[in-house]
């Protein structure tokens, strides 16, 4: 018994952080207790709220036990066995290849995206209209292959719809690598080859899966890839920015005649607020950049977001 306890304590040694969760839980489960078998808080006629306390109370308290004794003993159970046969199976000699290679393939990426640009240039419509503005909306990425059997771009990406519900539209597409020459499309192409739909929210959707003639790029080599695109957004407005893959760096630049006229935030959904930096272009124009050196995982949007400026915002 006291051998086994050894073993116990030496497991969850230096775990401060685990205990200090788990002795909250107990401690709230204490409470439920204590509220529900006295009249601290609930009335001797409330018998369904002590039953309620009770119940939170005695999960609360498994919980805090069962997290005590599970967690450690199932974490050494991994490092021990499962660990022990992993290191195995990657850096022996005597694995079989096949399964290496198919425990490299789950476990890592098969490409990552090294930077990401988005620019986005606001403009008035050309008819005049008030209240929302077209945006020429442009979206180029840098990658590189980590599959040792080589990556094709087979990405399904989507763009939202316009500020009144219709389809963003597509002006340019194209793909290059090191080793395959320039692949373009327009929008005609595209929708001639059954890669673009609409989906039921009005997304304009992008198989990339469906364009041929796409080579697949080696090992540790580089591609490149552009999205054109034509929208349009209300004065106040938001555009979610995000990727189907790992991205290791974005740029956001923000130009346009209407930019000086609007206030912009940029933020990570799961980060903060990110500082945008102004600068006139030789042209006189306004332009704004911001860079993200922080990792964006797939799926993991950054959200742009903007309204007119008011009288207080211009002083």
């Amino acid at each position: 018994m006291l051998v086994a306890l050894r073993r116990y304590t030496a497991l969850i040694h230096r775990r401060t952080k685990f205990f200090l969760g788990i002795a909250a839980v107990a401690v709230l489960g204490g409470l439920c207790e204590v509220a529900a078998h006295t009249s601290v808080v609930w009335n001797s006629s409330d018998q369904a709220f002590r039953q309620l306390t009770n119940g939170f109370g005695d999960a609360f308290i498994i919980a805090a036990v069962l997290a005590m004794v599970v967690d450690p003993v199932v974490q050494h159970q991994f490092a021990s066995e499962w660990g022990r046969d992993l290191y195995w199976a990657i850096f022996s000699p005597n694995a079989p290849p096949e399964f290496r290679e198919a425990l490299q393939i789950l476990a890592a990426p098969i490409a990552f995206i090294s930077r990401c640009q988005y620019e986005l240039k606001f403009m008035y419509p050309p008819d005049g209209a008030a209240g929302y503005f077209e945006v020429d909306w442009r979206v180029s990425v840098a990658g590189e292959t980590l599959d040792r059997r080589g990556f094709r771009l087979a990405d399904r990406v989507f763009v939202v719809p316009r500020h009144d519900g219709t389809a963003t539209s597509y002006t340019l597409w194209c793909f290059q690598s090191e080793d395959c020459d320039r692949v373009s499309y327009d929008e005609a192409d595209l929708k001639s080859i059954g890669a673009i739909s609409i989906d039921q929210s009005g997304r304009t959707v992008l198989d990339q899966a469906r364009i041929p003639d796409l080579e697949r790029v080696a090992f540790r080599k580089k591609f490149w890839s552009e999205r054109h695109l034509l929208t349009s957004r209300w004065e106040a407005d938001y555009l979610p920015l995000f990727q189907p893959r790992i991205v290791l760096r974005q740029t956001i630049i923000i130009k346009g005649d209407p930019v000086r006229d609007l206030v912009f935030t940029i933020a990570q959904l799961g980060g903060t607020q990110v500082a945008v930096e102004e600068r006139v272009r030789p042209d006189g124009q306004l332009e704004l950049r911001c860079e993200l050196g922080e990792v964006s995982f797939p799926g993991q949007a950054t959200l742009l977001t903007w309204k007119p400026k008011t009288p207080a915002a211009d002083k």
